[in-house]
């Protein structure tokens, strides 16, 4: 994996390139590197798979490495129309991307929550230096404020853990089977602190605002990291809290069972009233992150493969989502759904596109939502029957604005100052295909999850 690591930083040297030809190099570099990376890893039974000192690979972080390689390799493809500083927009997704991977490989907390952190920095000036509009600065600077700010306690949580073990080793402690003594309170404080940075990087919500204003300011490829990988990392995470403090998980998960899933009902109704394609789909990733969530507060190997499965589904199908969104504005100049209408006679290509997305973010088959929601709701049943009656109301509803999504879009009237004969390029289908055929030929693949 290391020598992969290597390959990766050459891409900083490649500045004297043109800016399409950077592009496209890097883009086809880094797929070819996922493929390298996939037939040089053997999935058959293996826990940790050691690198070096401070990182290990298992299979969440194989399947989550994979993932931010590809959507790497499709932000480059996407951000053709950035003319602005090439090289430094380029700079910040190669260092987004190296942050997330040493993110994921890290088994030493505190190196983790390092890189946890420093990940905020280009997304930070992605949206400062490339967003849309002015309102980009209160984005940036809602980011910044809830993700740092909910990272404290994390911190104190680490020196706590370190006065106790000696060492902030993740397989150390779990291999050791013991964890701090406290009466009820501490507890409950300690394992609310222990994961309430990854609760807000979800996002959990009531503490969700910074998500749809970083999306909504954010360019397109700030769109498709923070969708598809950004929250898979609050993901990994809380799995990593949990598991590490699977005694007290026990005991109080049920609170955030009870309120992820009144968050699921209450988002999907919020999703019927939106009128901003970006802000629709920013909403749509926290409903299927609250699913996603529920699968890891069950803890069973069950529940864990439905969660992983959504993690891989969701970040391929949000992405794509967002980059149909972007296709549109940069058509009409607005992200408005009534002036986005009329999609149909205009472009009739890109709207099976849209209809094919739209259909994998309600759980269509063969897609890997479907696969990875039954899953964990078997679970959820067998926990408890009487939250099905909740979650049904969420899942009409996720239909309901899916639907509407793509209804209001490719049909209807167009409107008179869209530029009807920009059609669409081989290089937009292209970023589509992409993300549609893992999102639905991975179940062909199912034991990668097992």
């Amino acid at each position: 994996m290391m020598k992969f690591m290597y390959f990766y930083m050459f891409f900083f040297f490649i500045h004297k390139l043109t800016k399409n030809f950077k592009f496209l190099f890097i883009q086809n570099f880094i797929m070819l590197m996922t493929f390298f990376i996939m037939l040089n890893i053997n999935m058959n039974n293996f826990f940790f798979l050691k690198i070096y000192w401070w990182m290990a690979m298992d299979k969440w972080t194989f399947m989550l490495i994979l993932l931010t390689l590809w959507i790497s390799s499709l932000m480059f493809l996407s951000s053709n129309k950035i003319t602005k500083f090439c090289n430094m927009y380029m700079y910040m997704i190669l260092i987004l991307s190296l942050f997330m991977i040493f993110s994921f490989l890290s088994i030493n907390y505190f190196m983790f929550y390092l890189f946890f952190e420093c990940s905020l920095i280009p997304i930070f000036f992605m949206i400062m230096g490339w967003g849309y509009q002015p309102e980009r600065t209160q984005a940036s600077i809602y980011l910044i404020i809830y993700t740092i700010f909910a990272s404290l306690p994390l911190l104190i949580i680490m020196f706590l853990i370190f006065n106790y073990h000696s060492s902030l080793n993740y397989l150390f402690i779990i291999n050791n089977n013991m964890f701090m003594k406290f009466n009820n309170l501490s507890m409950l404080l300690f394992y609310f602190f222990m994961i309430f940075a990854f609760l807000v990087k979800l996002p959990l919500y009531l503490i969700h605002l910074w998500l749809p204003k970083a999306h909504v300011e954010a360019p397109i490829a700030g769109s498709m990291i923070l969708a598809s990988i950004m929250l898979k990392l609050g993901s990994y995470g809380m799995l990593r809290s949990l598991t590490m403090m699977k005694n007290y998980s026990k005991s109080f998960n049920y609170m955030l069972i009870s309120l992820s899933l009144y968050s699921m009902m209450i988002l999907s109704i919020m999703c019927m009233t939106q009128i901003d394609m970006k802000m629709l789909v920013a909403y749509s990733s926290i409903i299927h992150m609250m699913l996603m969530l529920l699968g890891l507060l069950f803890m069973s190997n069950l529940s864990f493969m439905g969660s992983l499965m959504m993690m891989i589904g969701h970040g391929l199908n949000s992405s794509g989502l967002f980059c149909l969104v972007n296709f549109n504005y940069e058509r009409s100049n607005s992200r408005m759904i009534m002036i986005n209408k009329g999609m149909i006679m205009i472009m009739p290509n890109i709207s099976l596109w849209w209809f094919l997305m739209c259909i994998s973010n309600m759980a269509a088959p063969p897609s890997l939502n479907l696969f990875s929601e039954i899953e964990i709701i078997c679970k959820m049943i067998n926990y408890n029957n009487m939250f099905m009656f909740i979650l049904m109301i969420s899942m009409i509803f996720n239909a309901f604005y899916n639907i509407f999504l793509f209804s209001l879009i490719n049909h209807g009237k167009f409107f008179n100052n869209f530029k009807m004969f920009m059609n669409n390029n081989i290089r937009e289908f292209l970023i589509i295909i992409y993300h549609w055929i893992p999102l639905n030929f991975l179940i062909l693949k199912i034991n990668f999850f097992l």
